[in-house]
């Protein structure tokens, strides 16, 4: 239980509350970390109310705020990182406004100071929340139900990963003897009845018996297929049964993982302006140096969430090499491909995506194959909804 706090400044920031509720108000930083949190509060000129440490738990927080400052919390502000989706969370139940601002920014903020502490991040991060909220990105925060799916998308990605990882590793052991594994393996026992081929020509022509290191190491590769293809076929249930993310699979190359990772990932399409911004959240537009006279286009800038925008890329690549329906976007990719190159191509095809799945999700339309059908699809959709 926190202990009642009666120093003069929370005093006076209480008398002047009383007074006036706008001068009372007080803005509110957390450094947070595992274990505790450091928490300063200033008022309204920018002076240090409190400042003080305690348990990572938006109960406590809240509990802390409500007794010493009551109603006055104009915001509470945070960076991101493994707790602040909890934190933000808890204390948005408890009523609280909350400010979750990007890490990256806020150190390069913080960095001026020339000591790091807690303490100081703790006052700068108020600081922040009190004057620089406009200048700095604030971060929006998904919901339990969106980090849940992101959470079996995360999982089934690892699962393939390590699968992968432990089969090349397979495929560099046995070279050494000669042993050559057919590539093309779609599962764990197809790639399981070749490599024990290999072993059984190798201990014949070597005399060499691996199958007691090897074997251990294929069982864990259909184990790690079993779990991955158990959570893609509850992850495509999901994607069945939402409507938006059947729409999103009409589209040539999208499939029920790429589906949803792109409604996890922009969840809520109100918040971004333009079709343009969704690209260059995910990561797919190319960063620009511009100085004086000089002006650069680099590489795309991979910010955002790098398993969607992994997820685009695929699909793309899928788009442009794998299917043989027709599409206006399909042959755009192909003349680029010429031009730049297969690989600069899918990643360009990859942009046009996430802009075409933004505009199908916030307009309600869906895909359409060849370019002059899109503006007339959308207007009668439009009429339709009026």
């Amino acid at each position: 239980m926190t202990k009642k706090i009666s120093n003069p400044e929370i005093l006076a920031v209480r008398a002047a509350a009383e007074a006036d509720p706008a001068r009372g108000r007080v803005w509110v930083g957390l450094d947070v970390g595992m274990k505790s949190t450091a928490v300063c509060v200033l008022d309204g000129d920018g002076k240090v109310v409190h400042q003080c440490a305690m348990k990572t738990h938006p109960t406590e927080i809240g509990r802390y705020l409500a007794k010493n400052f009551t109603s006055n919390v104009a915001a509470v502000g945070m960076e991101t990182g493994a707790m602040s989706v909890h934190l933000s969370g808890g204390l948005r139940r408890l009523g609280y406004q909350v400010a979750v601002m990007d890490a990256l920014q806020v150190h390069r903020v913080l960095s001026l100071k020339r000591n790091k502490t807690d303490t100081n991040d703790a006052r700068g991060i108020a600081e922040i929340t009190r004057t620089g909220r406009d200048y700095l990105t604030e971060v929006y925060v998904k919901t339990a139900a969106c980090y849940e799916v992101r959470a079996q998308l995360i999982m089934r990605h690892r699962l393939v990963q390590q699968r992968v990882a432990n089969e090349n590793m397979i495929r560099g052991l046995l070279r050494v003897y000669g042993g050559q594994v057919e590539a093309g393996a779609k599962s764990a026992a197809t790639y399981r009845t070749r490599v024990v081929e290999q072993l059984l020509q190798i201990q014949d022509r070597d005399g060499i018996n691996m199958r007691p290191r090897i074997v251990p190491v294929l069982d864990l590769c259909e184990r790690l297929q079993a779990d991955a293809d158990r959570i893609e076929a509850e992850l495509e249930a999901l994607a069945a049964a939402n409507p938006i993310c059947r729409r999103f699979m009409a589209v040539p190359g999208i499939g029920a993982i790429t589906a949803l990772s792109f409604f996890t990932a922009i969840e809520e399409p109100s918040r971004f302006r333009r079709a343009d911004d969704v690209a260059a959240y995910l990561g797919l537009t190319p960063r620009v140096y511009q100085s004086g006279e000089s002006l650069v286009h680099g590489r795309i800038s991979k910010m955002g969430n790098r398993l969607t925008r992994t997820h685009l890329v695929t699909a793309a690549t899928v788009m442009l090499s794998a299917t043989k329906t027709f599409s206006s976007l399909k042959d755009w990719g192909l003349r680029l491909a010429k031009k730049i190159g297969f690989n600069k191509a899918r990643i360009a095809v990859a942009r046009k995506l996430a802009i075409i799945l933004f505009g199908m999700w916030r307009d309600g339309t869906h895909f359409q194959f060849k370019t002059e059908t899109v503006e007339p699809h959308r207007q009668m959709m439009q009429a339709a909804h009026v």
